[in-house]
């Protein structure tokens, strides 16, 4: 028997070429970023598309993959890697297919896949742990236009709304988290964490989104877990002329040594894989800078597509 894992995201390009319309892609969603301007939204977001795609290029190029998101490589090797596990556990084939919001594969070409049935189970995975109407939220509203959920041909249909609180995936960060410890050469106990989460716009979160929330919550769990002995939560990757929520990771490592803090590991709380976010952002913008200030100051590792991720994920669509 034949099952299907839809993980959905937001993909990101494919190479240098593609930054651009990936971008014009993500600014004229207003599922996304709503920047209130009704109609204007679409040639506003070709004019953000253009001028941000020239800014970033060289920042893709950097990572090695010819302007490529390392995102694409890490979601593939991760969805091959769990097809391989899910039959292990289940002795059922599994077709786990990537199906992105804004660039390849889109999820109107997993749902075609979909439609044309054959699955005994269909299993929708979003790749964010958290719960937010901007991320998750408009991935299943794109998949349920592409193919209606409740609709799909199967004998059983699973949907996963989130999975942050998931034990085998908070032992995957909290392993990373000590051995972050470890590179600062301190107990976890002598460190103080920065969670930092990917932003939304302070309109969504007003708006009784989930989101902020599960982060708080997660955090508590992470730090409870690799005994951090001191924790805050900031955000990151703010874009567009809206009010985003914070503070800003920046504004928090910044008070740092103001509030007579060091032993610091920032931890990329809403981000399960390498990309201009970690890499670029964290690791060459902001760590560097604050790291002049004299902290003792690391990142912990992001999970990529690591054997005890593939694994920890595998609990999570099979329930155990």
């Amino acid at each position: 028997m034949r099952d299907a894992l839809i993980a959905l995201g937001m993909g990101g390009p494919d190479g240098v070429d593609a930054i651009r319309p990936f971008l014009y892609n993500l600014f004229s969603d207003r599922e996304i970023i709503n920047f209130h301007i009704g109609p204007l939204q679409t040639p506003l977001a070709k004019l953000i598309a253009a001028s941000r795609s020239k800014k970033v290029a060289p920042e893709y190029l950097k990572m090695g993959l010819k302007g490529a998101s390392p995102q694409n490589v890490y979601t593939k090797e991760l969805l091959s890697g769990l097809a391989e596990e899910y039959e292990k556990r289940t002795g059922r084939e599994l077709s786990a297919l990537g199906a992105m919001c804004y660039y390849h594969p889109y999820i109107k070409d997993a749902a075609e896949i979909i439609k044309k049935g054959g699955f005994g189970r269909i299993i929708i995975l979003p790749l964010y742990p958290h719960y937010s109407s901007v991320t998750t939220g408009a991935c299943f509203s794109k998949l349920q236009k592409a193919a209606p959920v409740l609709s799909l041909p199967a004998e059983e249909i699973k949907i996963i709304p989130y999975w942050y609180s998931s034990k085998s995936y908070c032992q995957c960060l909290s392993e990373r988290i000590k051995k972050a410890a470890a590179k600062l050469g301190k107990k976890p106990e002598e460190c103080h964490g920065v969670f930092s989460a990917h932003s939304l716009p302070q309109s969504v979160a007003d708006s009784g989104d989930p989101y902020t929330g599960q982060i708080k919550e997660h955090a508590g769990i992470l730090a409870a877990m690799s005994g951090l002995g001191g924790f805050e939560i900031s955000y990151q990757s703010k874009v567009g002329p809206v009010k985003w929520v914070g503070p800003s990771t920046i504004e928090a490592l910044s008070s740092l040594e103001k509030k007579g803090r060091d032993n610091v590991i920032v931890i990329p709380i809403s981000f399960i894989s390498d990309h201009i976010e970690t890499l670029i952002e964290l690791d060459e913008q902001l760590i560097p800078e604050i790291r002049k200030s004299g902290l003792n100051i690391t990142r912990s590792e992001s999970l990529n597509a690591d054997a005890d991720f593939i694994s920890a994920a595998a609990d999570i669509i099979t329930g155990e």
